[in-house]
C-alpha cells in the first residue's frame, strides 16, 4: 500500500467521501478511485500528499459540491435533440 492509498483510507475513516476528495483536489472521482486502488499515482505526488495531510487536520468535512451545467453542455444537448425534460418528441 502506497502513501496515497494510506492517506485516502485515513480520510475515509474520518468521513470523507471520494467525491469530496475529488472536489477539493480538483480532479475527477475516477482519478481518486484509481489512486485508492493503486492503479495510478498522481503526477504531483508530493503536492497531493501535502494537501491530503491538510485535509486530515480539518475538523469539518466538506459536502460534495453541486455543479450546474455549463452553457456549452446545454447547447450540446439541444443539438442532440435533448431538452431539460428529456428527448424532444417528433411532433415538436
Amino acid at each position: 500500500m502506497n502513501d496515497i492509498q494510506i492517506k485516502i483510507k485515513e480520510l475515509q475513516e474520518k468521513g470523507w467521501t471520494l467525491a469530496a476528495l475529488a472536489d477539493e483536489l480538483g480532479v475527477t472521482v475516477n482519478a481518486v478511485e484509481k489512486w485508492k486502488a493503486g492503479d495510478r499515482e498522481p503526477h504531483n505526488m508530493k503536492v497531493v500528499l501535502m494537501v491530503l495531510d491538510q485535509f486530515l487536520e480539518r475538523k469539518r468535512i466538506p459536502k460534495q459540491r453541486r455543479y450546474k451545467k455549463t452553457l456549452n453542455e446545454l447547447g450540446q444537448e439541444e443539438r442532440q435533440g435533448g431538452t431539460k425534460y428529456g428527448r424532444k418528441s417528433k411532433n415538436s
